[in-house]
């Protein structure tokens, strides 16, 4: 009789847990609707809420430096970043509600079968992706750099200007194309494994 009533809770929950998906997913869509990052903490992905929170803030702080300082305004540099907010903003609502689908299988996956060990072929690749940025060093250089960054803007030091000043565009270039080649390399390094699959 006892067996009968858990196995009947279980197909239960399985039956239930659509609707709940839903309503998990909706608080994080709307958690990170008010405050980027905020739905990604609610899912308990902790790293990735911070990251988007630290982007936002790093960004209206550049803003804010770069409208301030009295060297002479970059209103295109201006322009990108205040397009960036936004960017960040709806990405941010993008990757909480794709966060949410995954969270939600794995937890159910985890009831399920009581393990949530070795994820399932269909899962393994966003399940990789999603953990990469939660078990690496990336965070910490993150909030390394993110957090100098803001000492700098907020105390607007002489020195931090005249380089700004001289090299500002330049810097600016060079970390466009950093980036792009990072996203170009990623980009192939998953074509590559998809290939191997």
């Amino acid at each position: 009789m006892k067996r009968k009533r858990q196995s009947n809770n279980i197909s239960g929950g399985t039956k239930v847990n659509p609707v709940r998906n839903r309503t998990h997913k909706f608080v994080a869509g709307l958690l990170s609707a008010v405050i980027p990052g905020l739905g990604h903490i609610y899912l308990r992905l902790y790293m990735r809420g911070l990251t988007f929170t630290l982007l936002v803030l790093l960004d209206l702080s550049a803003l804010l430096y770069f409208s301030t300082i009295g060297i002479q305004i970059n209103v295109p540099l201006l322009i990108l970043l205040a397009l960036f907010i936004p960017m960040i903003y709806f990405y941010n609502v993008f990757d909480v509600l794709q966060s949410a689908d995954w969270v939600m299988m794995r937890r159910r996956r985890a009831i399920t079968q009581g393990s949530s060990d070795k994820p399932t072929p269909n899962e393994r690749t966003v399940g990789e992706a999603m953990m990469a940025w939660e078990k690496g060093i990336s965070f910490g250089l993150l909030l390394i750099v993110g957090g100098s960054l803001m000492i700098l803007f907020f105390r607007k030091p002489r020195w931090f200007k005249e380089l700004l000043a001289m090299y500002g565009g330049y810097t600016f270039a060079v970390l466009m194309i950093a980036g792009g080649l990072l996203l170009f390399g990623r980009e192939i390094w998953v074509m590559l494994r998809k290939k191997k699959i």
